[in-house]
């Protein structure tokens, strides 16, 4: 989410104002687990043992707070196209895929149902992913711009994302 914030422009300033941590990202996941409204959101609307942190839609709501505007909003349908769009006007795009085959660190199957990821370019026909974690098609450790064919996007796409506003 903050990558997505430095390359989309928006500026990390409402973020960096929180007194807790020295990173912008545990700056964010604090904000998520302790202001009362966004945790107030969290219960209301999904309220299970899954981390708040670790919900688009509580992200969403959580950066918009921080930001006092709309700054990113959630889009349960994303085509390729509109992917395509706001990589041409300079916003990146996260979204969630799935890899079933992974292994995690330990070389067992990862049990994780999703893993968000920031689409950063195109490349003709193919997206630029960066995730930090590693490059899920190939195994390597370093994920960023990997290149996903449209048949690899198809295959672990879930269909959904965050999507950066341009007011």
């Amino acid at each position: 989410m903050v990558a997505g914030l430095v390359i989309g422009k928006f500026g990390l300033e409402p973020i960096m104002q929180i007194k807790e941590y020295k990173q912008p990202e545990d700056k964010l996941k604090y904000y998520i687990e302790h202001n009362p409204f966004v945790v107030e959101y969290y219960r209301q609307y999904f309220n299970t043992k899954i981390p708040a942190p670790e919900w688009a839609g509580v992200m969403v709501f959580a950066i918009n707070e921080i930001y006092g505007k709309k700054v990113v909003y959630y889009d349960e349908n994303i085509e390729r196209e509109e992917i395509i769009s706001d990589l041409k006007n300079g916003s990146p795009v996260y979204t969630s895929m799935k890899y079933p085959e992974n292994k995690n660190a330990t070389g067992k199957i990862s049990p994780i149902a999703g893993h968000i990821v920031l689409i950063v370019g195109a490349d003709g026909d193919n997206l630029l992913i960066n995730d930090p974690y590693k490059n899920h098609l190939t195994g390597d450790k370093d994920g960023f711009k990997n290149v996903y064919t449209p048949a690899d996007f198809a295959k672990h796409n879930k269909g959904y994302a965050i999507r950066y506003r341009r007011v």
